[in-house]
């Protein structure tokens, strides 16, 4: 199994599938991956204004030629094409580092042994060579990991197979993919590593913040010829999973992982997704005289408010159809009835015990979305037409046992 890390996002590639997940957010994802092509990382264009993630698969088709496979989360689709380069180098190692929605490997030229980082671009769909590494020369014995340093930087460390000592390295500027050969590399430290080190034989799970560190041993592994150190931050960048097309009618909308909840009444409408933010502070709703036909809804977003989309039958919106959030205070549940065809009633349930108004009238079946004990709406997402809501979904963060450390940035040593 590979795991890869981008922007909040961790991948497993497994040779059942790849996994796409957000640990914080226990959101899941998994798409099918091609037969005899090999997982190579994930990433996206960053020349488009949204990030529209992509996964990079390669299998190696002649001396001179690779053939790769690009994959867009949104749409499951796969895209074959060609690579041709001079076969002069190779990667170290298949493990990928992304950056600013590129990949980084560290490769070898091989008439020369010289070691340095390979790269993939995503807008330009090409390799170039990015930089040399600050020890040049290749030995394949010895243990190597080109990790992001700071959020914009690289760290690259390696491990003397012989004497066990760590170099580790990082760069002077931030990394952007057009300049590579400005990079500069200056020496972080050096550690001696005694024969009898516990670093030996161990696979662990570091978290640490500040001052503080924690080891947590993890037994199982230890069996495992060799490992990679990966590091994890967590963030609230959602798992691109939202769909609800071809979906029973009464089907909640759930990933492995759970948060997003919903009910969708029909298949009319065109789907939209408001995200995840911090807290919902106001909402807007409209009725006619019999059905609930428009919601707006206001977010918090570090320190900020953020007004998403209005969806629905915007005429219908009378001003004083709003509902203010008082702080401290959060959304645990949405409550309200649908027919067939469309929602028709909807209030929310306050973490305070208070209900909000009801919108509408209640009229077909009832529903209630609803995260675990203490979880809040962080997001809206459904469907709707120009006259009716046909389908709504909640997403809920974490119990609070999930923000234990929301800061913390543990390193899988594995």
């Amino acid at each position: 199994m590979t795991v890869e890390y981008c922007d909040g996002l961790v991948v497993y590639a497994t040779e059942n599938g790849i996994g796409i997940c957000n640990p914080l957010l226990r959101q899941i994802r998994w798409i099918k991956s091609k037969v005899n092509y090999r997982y190579n990382g994930v990433g996206y264009d960053n020349s488009r204004p949204e990030n529209h993630y992509k996964i990079f698969e390669s299998c190696p088709y002649s001396d001179t030629t690779v053939k790769a496979s690009i994959t867009e989360f949104v749409s499951d689709a796969w895209i074959s094409k060609p690579y041709e380069f001079a076969y002069d180098w190779d990667f170290m190692s298949s493990y990928s580092v992304s950056l600013n929605g590129a990949l980084y490997w560290v490769a070898f030229h091989m008439a020369s042994d010289d070691q340095f980082i390979q790269s993939f671009d995503f807008s330009t769909e090409k390799f170039e060579p990015y930089c040399l590494l600050p020890n040049k020369k290749c030995d394949p014995s010895n243990a190597r990991s080109l990790a992001v340093f700071r959020g914009d930087r690289f760290s690259y460390l390696e491990q003397n197979y012989e004497t066990r000592n760590i170099e580790i390295w990082v760069t002077k500027k931030e990394i952007k993919i057009e300049n590579g050969k400005a990079v500069e590399w200056m020496n972080l430290m050096k550690v001696s590593v005694p024969k009898w080190s516990s670093l030996r034989e161990k696979a662990c799970i570091y978290i640490a913040k500040g001052d503080k560190f924690h080891e947590i041993i993890i037994n199982d592994l230890v069996e495992y010829p060799t490992r990679h150190n990966r590091t994890y931050v967590p963030s609230l960048v959602p798992v691109p999973t939202f769909t609800m097309s071809n979906r029973s009618k009464t089907q909640q909308v759930e990933s492995r992982f759970t948060p997003p909840r919903g009910i969708q009444a029909s298949d009319g409408g065109n789907e939209w997704d408001d995200g995840i933010f911090h807290n919902v502070k106001k909402i807007n709703v409209g009725v006619n005289d019999f059905d609930t036909v428009f919601v707006k809804f206001h977010y918090s977003k570090y320190n900020r408010i953020e007004a998403g989309a209005g969806h629905g039958n915007a005429t219908t919106h009378n001003p004083d159809d709003e509902i203010m959030i008082a702080g401290g205070d959060y959304i645990e549940a949405v409550e309200g009835t649908y027919t067939e065809s469309h929602i028709t009633s909807i209030t929310f349930r306050m973490r305070k015990g208070d209900m909000m108004p009801q919108y509408g009238r209640l009229n077909g079946t009832p529903f209630s979305l609803r995260g675990e004990r203490g979880s809040k709406a962080i997001g809206f997402y459904g469907r709707s037409s120009g006259v009716h809501l046909t389908a709504l979904g909640v997403h809920f963060s974490p119990p609070p046992l999930y923000y234990s450390f929301p800061n913390h940035s543990p390193v899988f040593n594995y």
